[in-house]
Order: structure tokens, then sequence, then C-alpha cells
């Protein structure tokens, strides 16, 4: 049963760790000066980085380090035990786990026409990449959470 619950845990880990750093590199760079996949996230970035220039650039740093902090942080729970990480883990797993999942599903009615929809090329990103990713990170940050409980009682 130990055995079962460290392969849980560790496919759990590997999950969030990929969707979360996958999610943290694009924003970096982004915030570098790439192009490449920001018309998924939505017209209004395209807008924000041409208008707002290095203003959006820091903001959009500052959201890879959280990201990347958010990430990787949980980590250290392979090694020790911390209940403020833990906490502030299982918050986030949550938060991540619902917000990912609603705006997934959300983007899967926009192409079905039950939802109707501005700009199109949004719904792609929405429906098949970054929610999706959201959905993972969550998903995964949980499942390593609960496996790292149950071998440690």
């Amino acid at each position: 049963m130990k055995r079962k619950t460290l392969l849980v845990k560790n496919i759990g880990l590997y999950l969030f760790l990929i969707a979360g750093s996958i999610h943290s590199l694009f924003t970096f760079y982004w915030t570098f000066g790439g192009n490449l996949g920001l018309i998924t996230v939505g017209d209004w970035t395209i807008q924000f980085k041409q208008n707002y220039g290095i203003k959006f650039l820091i903001i959009l740093l500052f959201v890879g380090i959280f990201k990347l902090t958010a990430t990787w942080t949980p980590y250290i729970l392979n090694f020790k035990e911390n209940k403020l990480i833990i906490i502030i883990s299982y918050i986030g797993g949550i938060i991540l786990f619902i917000y990912g999942g609603l705006n997934m599903i959300s983007g899967w009615l926009k192409l079905l026409g039950v939802i109707d929809v501005n700009f199109k090329l949004s719904i792609i990103g929405q429906a098949f990449i970054w929610d999706p990713l959201f959905l993972l990170w969550g998903l995964g940050l949980l499942i390593f959470l609960n496996g790292t409980r149950k071998l440690n009682y």
C-alpha cells in the first residue's frame, strides 16, 4: 500500500511541477520579448504589451516569479514537513483546480457555440492549453499533498 501511495504521490509531483513550470516559463518567455502563443491568452495581452511596454513586462516578470515560486515551493515537502507550506499549497491547489476546470469548460462551451465569444483565438488557449494546465497543476498538487500526508501519518 505504501508503494502505491508513493507512486501516486510522485505522479502528482511530476504533474504539478511540469504544468506549473510550463506556465512559468511561457510567462518569462513573453516577458523577455517572445510572442509565440501570447495570442492564445487573449488579444488584451498583446494590446497591453503594446500600450504599456516596460510596465506590463515588469508585471509579467513578477507573475512569472510568483508562478515559479508557487510551483517549486511545495517540493520542499519531499524533504521535511512544513504546515504553512501544506496549508498554502492546499489552498493554491484547490484554486488552480477550480479555476482551470471552470475556464476550460467555459472554453469548450464557447467552441460549441453555447457561449458567445468575441475573440476566437483565445478559446484555443482557454480550452486546450492554459486552463487545462492550471487544472493539471492544481490536480497534481492536490494528489501530491494527499500522498505526502498518507506517507507521513
